[in-house]
């Protein structure tokens, strides 16, 4: 036992960060992050508002007369996000690929302990709950993504040549299918595809035959089918929200979230109708979850079209970073670890608008770094940490590499 702390202290010293890092520290992402964070905060704000008849004149009185506290809560969120990314950054990525496994493990007995908590929404167990209120929350396979992340980059990465048989990416697949079904069981189908999205993009771009790849999705039609069917017979929940999104007319209750989101794209126009207006469905209630996984609508709401697009904008360029990072990164399970963050992040983004828009149904998914939460926030920002950390030192290295040659040229 002894031996293994001795010789976890010295990976850690090791691999422990070094301030000359910092020259490679990545800026533009982390500004693009940090500014669409901050237009999220003003978003939430936006969406807890109470209902005025005339908008204020003054920011002062804006920030007088309107409940604040969600909009404080996210910023503590961002600080406490941006400390989470600073420590995963501190410590060396191949450390965390040497302990891949021990983080898989763990991811999966939260995912078992959670099973045993008290249900909440649509019969969930994912949350544990601790203090009085839904707020004091925190959800296990949110954060463990980051660890299904780091799993998928090394079991990847250290593969000699891609998946070309079925006989080969069967081990992958119970390697992910473990926490998926246990994830499923919560349930919580729109994180489990999270991760099932994570895994087939990593598959993806391993090189994998396309023929292998129809075929698994071929034959993962044809089991889910039982699946879906027996969830459906024993939660209606879940049913509905597939029966509102083929027609929401229909049911005009039960989709009164969905349609009343639509309205509110509709209802800000071109420039948006502001944070504080009168007879906004925001600061009405009309539109429930408005602050977390509708706050699209919201957006859409205040700041119009152009704030709509300018939010897509940054998306595009935050993931367009990330791939062109993951491309330039020499390492292999670097490579990988960007490519996991991207695609987590590429699903919640493009899900979460879509199923405001009414182009696929509701999943409950946060859109990242925007919705409210602290779980998902800390998850996105240890994303970015990870990103980071692989840039930074694969920079470093690259530098080193380029000084050795030229000196062996020189001599």
């Amino acid at each position: 036992m002894r031996e293994k702390i001795a010789a976890l202290v010295k990976q850690l010293r090791l691999n422990r960060f070094d301030r000359s890092l910092m020259r490679y520290f990545d800026w533009p992402l982390f500004l693009n992050v940090l500014v669409i964070a901050l237009f999220g905060v003003v978003c939430i704000f936006s969406a807890t508002t109470t209902s005025v008849t005339e908008t204020p004149s003054t920011i002062m009185e804006m920030l007088e007369t309107q409940p604040t506290n969600y909009a404080r809560l996210q910023l503590m969120w961002l600080g406490v996000g941006i400390v989470a990314m600073m420590a995963v950054i501190y410590f060396g990525y191949d450390l965390y690929g040497h302990y891949a496994n021990t983080f898989y493990v763990l991811n999966i007995l939260l995912l078992v302990i959670v099973l045993g908590m008290e249900a909440g929404r649509g019969g969930m167990t994912a949350f544990f709950t601790w203090g009085s209120g839904s707020e004091r929350t925190f959800q296990p396979s949110e954060v463990g993504k980051i660890a299904m992340i780091i799993a998928f980059a090394k079991a990847f990465a250290v593969r000699v040549k891609p998946v070309m048989t079925v006989r080969d990416l069967i081990p992958l697949v119970i390697y992910m299918g473990i926490p998926l079904l246990l994830i499923i069981a919560q349930p919580d189908v729109g994180t489990a595809l999270v991760y099932l999205a994570v895994f087939a993009i990593m598959v993806f771009v391993s090189g994998t035959n396309y023929k292998l790849i129809l075929g698994v999705l071929a034959c993962a039609v044809v089991l889910i089918i039982p699946v879906w069917t027996f969830m459906n017979a024993t939660d209606s929940f879940r049913l509905m929200r597939i029966l509102i999104w083929l027609d929401p007319e229909s049911y005009p209750d039960e989709a009164r979230q969905v349609i009343n989101a639509q309205i509110a794209v509709g209802r800000g126009g071109l420039w948006g109708q502001g944070i504080v207006s009168p007879g906004s469905y925001a600061s009405l209630g009309y539109i429930s979850d408005d602050h977390t996984d509708f706050i699209f609508a919201v957006c859409c709401e205040s700041f119009g079209m152009v704030g709509a697009c300018v939010l897509v904008a940054l998306y595009i360029l935050l993931l367009g970073r990330l791939f062109y990072l993951a491309l330039r990164v020499q390492d292999s399970y670097g490579s990988y670890l960007i490519i996991g963050v991207a695609s987590m992040l590429l699903f919640h983004i493009v899900e979460n608008i879509c199923m405001v828009i009414g182009l696929l149904p509701v999943t409950g998914i946060p859109l990242p770094f925007m919705s409210y939460g602290g779980s998902n926030m800390i998850t996105n920002m240890l994303g970015i940490g990870l990103v980071m950390n692989v840039v930074m030192r694969s920079r470093s290295r690259e530098r080193k590499n380029r000084a050795i040659t030229n000196r062996e040229i020189r001599i």
